[in-house]
């Protein structure tokens, strides 16, 4: 007996913290944000090129912008929330966590239908009780619009390109991106208030429309911002993307109905 106690006092002892599964994340809150808005603006840079390459194939000798081309700015929006989409995947995949860390671990259900629609109805009321604030104290804001593309529309196709391109990609690509990557990975490391703010406060920099040559679009950026606070909060009561996106369609569903008019 004596030489199996001694046989047991030299086996190793295991760690109480090595038999606690640790936490994964995707980082520092620092680390998350630098990687957001690098997937941001590596894969609109890489889209544009791919698409304006692709105008200047076809139209050799010409000057097209992507506004003016369905086609081209179809491309575009399609690599370029594609691509955020695919490295969110992947850089997820890569930390050993599954698509349930960002909000895809389920299948949509009709709670989400009823959830989407609540969330954009406060939305809505709160834009407008926001727009007649902004109407009395800066009238100027209220006049400004933000470029979407797509200017010169023609035929049944081109709308077509157009839906698909400002009310069914964005509302993916974004989502995946802004309220899955960038709100989970912030939310394992901070409190739901600090996380919802800067997931937003980033949300509606991305649509100050910077770097365009133009003004920049202070009225879209307080939409979004406001837009973000419901989708973030969708995001947080149900643990998926999926009532976020539908509000998200819903929202971009409007600004199609502008261009069509």
């Amino acid at each position: 007996m004596l030489k199996d106690s001694f046989k047991k006092l030299k086996q190793p002892t295991k760690n109480k913290q090595d038999s606690i599964e640790q936490p994964k994340n995707l980082g520092s809150a620092t680390r998350v944000i630098l990687t957001t808005l690098l997937i941001f603006l590596a894969s609109q840079l890489i889209a544009a090129f791919i698409a304006e390459a692709g105008l200047a194939i076809l139209h050799p000798g010409q000057h097209l912008s992507l506004d003016d081309s369905a086609g081209g700015q179809f491309i575009y929006i399609l690599i370029a929330e594609g691509l955020a989409a695919w490295l969110v995947l992947r850089i997820v995949k890569r930390h050993g966590l599954k698509p349930d860390f960002i909000g895809l671990g389920r299948r949509p259900n009709k709670g989400d239908l009823g959830k989407a629609g609540i969330g954009f109805a406060v939305f809505f009321a709160t834009l407008i009780v926001v727009g007649l604030v902004i109407n009395a104290f800066w009238p100027d804001l209220t006049d400004q619009k933000q470029n979407v593309g797509f200017d010169n529309l023609s035929n049944n196709f081109q709308y077509l390109l157009a839906f698909i391109s400002l009310v069914i990609l964005p509302p993916i690509g974004e989502e995946i991106l802004m309220r899955g990557y960038l709100y989970s990975g912030l939310r394992k490391v901070w409190k739901f208030v600090p996380s919802l703010l800067i997931t937003s406060l980033l949300f509606g920099a991305a649509h100050l429309q910077l770097g365009s040559g133009t003004a920049l679009v202070w009225a879209a950026a307080i939409d979004t911002f406001i837009l973000s606070i419901v989708l973030v909060y969708l995001r947080e009561k149900t643990g998926a993307l999926y009532a976020g996106m539908l509000v998200h369609m819903l929202n971009n569903l409007l600004a199609f109905l502008v261009i069509i008019k």
